[in-house]
């Protein structure tokens, strides 16, 4: 059970007491008798958009309720708290908790408590998913890890397939003209990227993601097809592996993205994103005819392996765009900086790879 409320006053996180907490497990519960009577709150998580913190929780009587609980909360920049706003990424990750999680076969944290106001503030506490392993992004993960991802986004895929109801949920077009939004000012962010990125990046990234911009009409005919859900930030920064001490293989997490579109787009920003290019160019057709089996199996039938092929290269778009866009939205830090540098570059190389401007532009 997940208490959720909906456009209600929002308790921020300085405002947080046992009393509170005591009231939102019961409401969930968590608690079925007792009281939370002390409380405290450490920062954990790599996420830029909002800032996510491990509360340990101390009960009488001993024991009552969970140890540790997560909450989110809007980030502290004042650059990233308004990209989460305008771009309805808070609001997304609040309705996907509150109306779809429990309707689709995919692993990631039960809500406790979901809440947000009309300011676009929220909190929202998830069940603590440790102890779990987490796999820097910067580093990438092995094969084996993606194929375990790749089953994961099949079932949210194969779940959602066709399902025009779910769809054309309001919320979830909203995410798509974010996308679409974005699109169309892309030859903008893009030279905000060179001017701000320069020193960071490759001079010949720059070039390829300057690519995009000839490609803006084909890619939002594309951004327009509601074939079934995504994630869109499905990166391994974004997974636990061998959650609650290795009882759940691969958690999903990070929902604040979650839209209508094409399913393999997950498949190709993962692998240009958290495999080394290397890995990648070795092991993408092997890792992608996984995907396509995990989907067959889940029950699609209207998708060839071809077809999911001609997709993978062409939406491979998505992590280029995608990294070109937030690396200019959110506060930089040397992580960051880390991060944004081997995003760029992967995927930057990727679409080379895989020709995908040329195969865009022919849409």
């Amino acid at each position: 059970m997940c208490m959720t409320t909906e456009l209600a006053p929002v308790t921020r996180l300085q405002d947080i007491q046992p009393e509170w907490l005591t009231a939102v497990l019961r409401g969930s519960g968590d608690l079925a008798e007792g009281n939370v009577v002390e409380m405290f709150h450490e920062p954990c998580g790599t996420g830029q958009l909002a800032d996510s913190y491990r509360f340990t929780l101390t009960y009488d009587p001993p024991n009552a309720g969970p140890a540790t609980i997560i909450g989110k909360f809007p980030s502290e920049d004042p650059a990233s708290l308004q990209l989460g706003i305008d771009a309805g990424f808070y609001e997304c990750e609040i309705r996907f908790y509150r109306d779809v999680a429990h309707t689709v076969d995919v692993a990631t944290p039960r809500s406790i408590h979901a809440q947000r106001d009309e300011s676009g503030a929220f909190n929202l506490f998830l069940e603590d998913m440790a102890p779990a392993r987490s796999v820097d992004q910067i580093g990438g993960c092995t094969i084996e890890e993606a194929a375990t991802v790749l089953a994961q986004a099949a079932r949210l895929h194969a779940g959602s397939w066709g399902q025009a109801e779910l769809l054309r949920a309001p919320w979830l077009q909203a995410m798509a003209n974010t996308f679409t939004h974005v699109t169309k000012e892309f030859a903008a962010v893009s030279d905000h990227f060179r001017e701000t990125f320069s020193d960071l990046v490759d001079e010949s990234c720059l070039v390829e993601a300057a690519r995009f911009a000839d490609c803006v009409d084909p890619w939002i005919r594309i951004l327009q097809t509601q074939q079934c859900l995504w994630h869109s930030d499905l990166r391994v920064d974004n997974i636990l592996f061998d959650a609650k001490g290795g009882t759940e293989p691969v958690t999903v997490l990070d929902w604040q993205t979650v839209a209508a579109g094409v399913g393999v787009t997950d498949v190709s920003y993962f692998l240009g994103l958290s495999l080394t290019t290397e890995m990648r160019r070795e092991h993408e057709r092997d890792l992608l005819d996984h995907y396509h089996r995990e989907l067959v199996a889940h029950g699609v039938t209207d998708y060839s392996r071809d077809r999911c092929w001609d997709d993978y290269r062409v939406q491979s778009a998505h992590g280029l765009q995608c990294g070109v866009f937030a690396a200019t939205r959110v506060k930089r830090t040397e992580r960051g900086d880390q991060m944004w540098k081997a995003w760029i570059e992967r995927a930057a190389v990727q679409t080379r790879d895989l020709e995908t401007f040329d195969l865009l532009g022919r849409r």
